[in-house]
């Protein structure tokens, strides 16, 4: 299995560092480092993880704002919000900042590693207390649009709802070219116009609209853990 590198980012001293050391039990995962929140821009430039995770309450700046700027300077990075409490806003804050998972504190080792394997993997991973809501919001939004009669009679064409779940199933633009014998540009087009198309903002809620549309098929079978793809 590929080694996952793993920065994270909280306040308390003791939580990460006990995190930490939970996490290095995994033959998988190696943890680069960790740190208090306004260190993280800093430290991801730093050690280049491949995963971000990252308390939701930092003390002394904003977690969003810290997901939007790893996004925007280190777009390969991913990123998975660990919260303490059942916070919607906070949720869909987060994934359209960037973030690639929301994750309730007191899920299992298990749980949290197999998360972190599935974040890894380009997946969005979503607690289950807070799975429905975040595919109930892009229902109520859909209803929405209807009522002001601004729905698209038809969304997709065959092949974009096909590069949807490939997005959904965690595929780069560079694999779904490969795997649909198209160029890559084609691929990254067909994305853009498929985000344009149905008024999402990046590849986490079109993730989330294909989960709500029956396109991809969650994987978690606990109940700490609720996969959506990406």
């Amino acid at each position: 299995m590929k080694e996952i590198k793993v920065l994270i980012v909280d306040d308390r001293e003791v939580f990460r560092e006990g995190l930490a050391r939970l996490l290095e039990e995994q033959q998988h995962i190696k943890v680069v480092s960790w740190c208090a929140g306004k260190q993280a821009i800093g430290m991801v430039e730093k050690v280049k993880p491949d995963l971000v995770l990252m308390d939701t309450d930092l003390s002394e700046c904003d977690s969003i704002d810290v997901v939007r700027q790893v996004t925007e300077s280190s777009p390969e990075v991913k990123i998975a919000m660990f919260s303490e409490s059942v916070d919607q806003a906070r949720l869909f804050a987060s994934v359209e900042a960037g973030a690639s998972g929301y994750l309730v504190k007191d899920l299992s080792v298990d749980n949290l590693v197999k998360s972190i394997d599935l974040i890894s993997e380009g997946r969005v991973v979503i607690s289950p207390l807070l799975s429905k809501k975040f595919v109930d919001e892009f229902t109520v939004l859909r209803e929405e649009k209807r009522a002001r009669g601004t729905e698209e009679e038809s969304d997709l064409s065959e092949r974009e709802t096909e590069i949807l779940r490939l997005v959904a199933e965690g595929y780069t633009n560079k694999e779904i070219a490969q795997k649909l014998c198209i160029a890559e540009n084609t691929a990254k087009v067909h994305v853009k116009n498929i985000l344009q198309k149905l008024e999402l903002r990046n590849r986490q809620q079109a993730a989330a609209y294909a989960a709500e549309h029956g396109l991809v098929t969650g994987v978690g079978d606990g109940e700490d853990d609720h996969e959506s793809g990406d």
